[in-house]
């Protein structure tokens, strides 16, 4: 890896086991990179708005990083767009078989980060990438080409992943139905979502978060328990990946199911994911 990147970033290494895989299968993960842009499209009013939410988050970082424990230098204190250009520039050098993106990548619906965030995700797409997204709190549910509401498939030698949009921290009926049928083909799985899933077995891990950030498994939100129980119970999936909480955590979501929960990408935060035969 190229040293212009070793500053800015720093790296978690996880792997993921799946029976029947023959092959090593990398991933880039990246999470909550709360884009603000402005563009010479935007009006007076959609700049000072973003200058505005770029300045809180120049400090908000920080102090996610710092109640973390994890890496923020001088280097991490750049604009969002300054760091997700960063993020492309090292996916087009690791050139990962996808790049997960769990959400929040925009911290508001606006015209110029959508404009700048679909023209960037299709160049790296042109130039032969694969992306993955799934919508997060901060975003709307559909945003054509980048990501839309509905459960969507996509197809690796010998596992799926499957992007779940569980923004609204529940899941329409739909996509419930549509991971149910997904279980009983028995190819093995890897959701991508935004929010974490708590359950008893990773309750230590990330209840101290706060309900704010995680969907847990005795919600009010019947198909919110549903969501939880069929990732819980479901031999057929294997892993999940997510991010929201700013921090990075890899516990257990049932024994020897891992959830990937991926820190703030805004700051640098970047998972390397490794799926591989056991």
């Amino acid at each position: 890896m190229s040293d212009k990147f070793d500053k800015f970033f720093w790296f978690r290494n996880n792997r993921i086991l799946i029976d029947g895989v023959k092959q090593e299968h990398l991933f880039m993960h990246i999470s909550d990179l709360h884009l603000h842009v402005v563009d010479d499209l935007s009006t007076p009013e959609e700049k000072e708005k973003a200058i505005e939410k770029e300045s809180s988050w120049l400090e908000g970082k920080e102090k996610y990083a710092e109640s973390a424990g994890e890496p923020f230098r001088d280097e991490q204190r750049i604009s969002s767009v300054d760091a997700f250009e960063k993020h492309l520039m090292l996916a087009e050098e690791l050139r990962p078989e996808a790049l997960l993106i769990t959400g929040d990548t925009l911290n508001y619906m606006h015209p110029a980060g959508e404009r700048y965030l679909r023209k960037k995700l299709m160049d790296y797409k042109n130039k032969g990438g694969q992306f993955i997204c799934v919508p997060g709190n901060h975003e709307d549910d559909n945003f054509a080409d980048l990501w839309d509401a509905k459960l969507r498939v996509y197809e690796f030698e010998g596992f799926r992943i499957i992007a779940v949009n569980d923004s609204k921290h529940t899941l329409e009926d739909e996509s419930i139905l549509r991971l149910e049928a997904l279980c009983n083909e028995n190819i093995p799985m890897i959701v991508i979502c935004h929010i974490p899933l708590l359950t008893d077995s990773c309750r230590n891990e990330i209840e101290n978060a706060g309900a704010y950030f995680y969907i847990e498994e005795n919600s009010e939100d019947i198909n919110a328990r549903k969501f939880v129980s069929i990732i819980k119970n479901c031999d057929t999936v294997k892993a999940v990946v997510c991010g929201h909480l700013h921090r990075y955590v890899n516990c257990e979501i049932a024994p020897g199911k891992p959830q990937i929960i991926g820190s703030q990408g805004m700051a640098g935060a970047v998972d390397l994911i490794t799926v591989c035969g056991k």
